[in-house]
This record gives C-alpha cells, structure tokens and sequence, in this order.
C-alpha cells in the first residue's frame, strides 16, 4: 500500500511541476520575465520534492510509472491550463475572394482593429485582413470571419509584441470561463 500511495504521490507532483513548467515555457517565450522566474522556482520546488520520493522508491517500479504517467498528465494538463488562461495576443489573416469588404466592415463593427492590403491570389485580385487580437477572442473572430466567408483562408499566430496603432481592450467575461 506505501508503494502505491508514493507512486501516486510521485504522479500528482509530476502533474504540477510539468504544467507549472509548460506555462512558464510559455510566459519565457513571451518575455514575461517575473511571471517566468516566479514559476520557475515553484517548479524547481516541487521537481526537488518529486525527485527525492522517486530515488528514495527507485526500487519501486510504480515509482517510475507515475513519474512517467504524471510528466504526460502533466504536459496535456499545461496545455490545457494555457489555453484556458489565453493571456496574450494573436494575429489573424483573412484572405477573402468576394467577402473582404463585408468582413472589413464587421469586425469594424465589432470593435476589432483591422488592416486591409490589395493581394494577388491564384485566381486574381484579394483582400488581405489583418486583425491582432487577445487571444481569448480567436473562436470569436474565427466564428464572424467563418459567418460571412465559409471559405475564407485564415491563418494564426501568436504576437509577442504590439506596439502602437489600434488594439482594442475587451472587457473581461462577465461570468467563469467554461
């Protein structure tokens, strides 16, 4: 019963250092400095803690299942914590054949900043929308786009930076994130 419960111990240590260790992979790309060290140590905390159950069990072969399993639950688990935090900015590409002014216009309306730029598609002329916006938006901007172009070609990334021009500040969700 002790092996089991320091193979499950093992396995929910793994879990938080490996999230707490995604995101802050991800704040470190971003440059978010503070964020990153502050994570950073907590990780290194529990990482510590989690090591020294596993050697002091290294002759507990569920010791190194629920390291394993919990490095893996760990990562799935960042993931999902990053996108459910969605900090940051993205910048959506739109290329419209016959819906770029229609596009324009509503994304205008709907408090996005948008850039547009004549292209050169394959079958002639296009629109090229630009629109940087926070991330928690992405589905929402990708519903409206999809609305009025099905066929829209859209592209997104994240920004690590945006400086000047327009980047509208949505207010936050009135209710829990779901």
């Amino acid at each position: 019963m002790d092996a089991l419960l320091t193979a499950l111990l093992i396995f929910a240590l793994r879990i938080v250092d490996v999230s707490i260790g995604t995101i802050r992979v991800i704040y470190t790309i971003r440059g978010q400095k503070l964020i990153s060290t502050g994570l950073g140590a907590v990780e290194s905390f529990i990482w510590i803690f989690a090591i020294s159950r596993a050697f002091k069990y290294v002759d507990n072969p569920l010791s190194m299942v629920g390291w394993a399993l919990g490095f893996a639950t760990g990562t799935f688990v960042g993931i999902a914590l990053d996108q459910w935090i969605g900090s940051g900015s993205i910048l959506m590409r739109v290329i419209s054949r016959n819906h770029a002014p229609e596009l324009r216009e509503l994304l205008n309306s709907e408090g996005f900043g948008v850039t547009a730029v004549q292209g050169q598609g394959r079958d002639g002329n296009v629109l090229v929308i630009f629109v940087v916006a926070p991330r928690k938006r992405t589905n929402d901007l990708q519903e409206l786009v999809q609305r009025i172009d099905p066929d829209a070609f859209i592209t997104v990334e994240p920004v690590a930076k945006a400086i000047g021009g327009y980047v509208p500040h949505f207010p936050a969700p009135a209710s829990v994130r779901k």
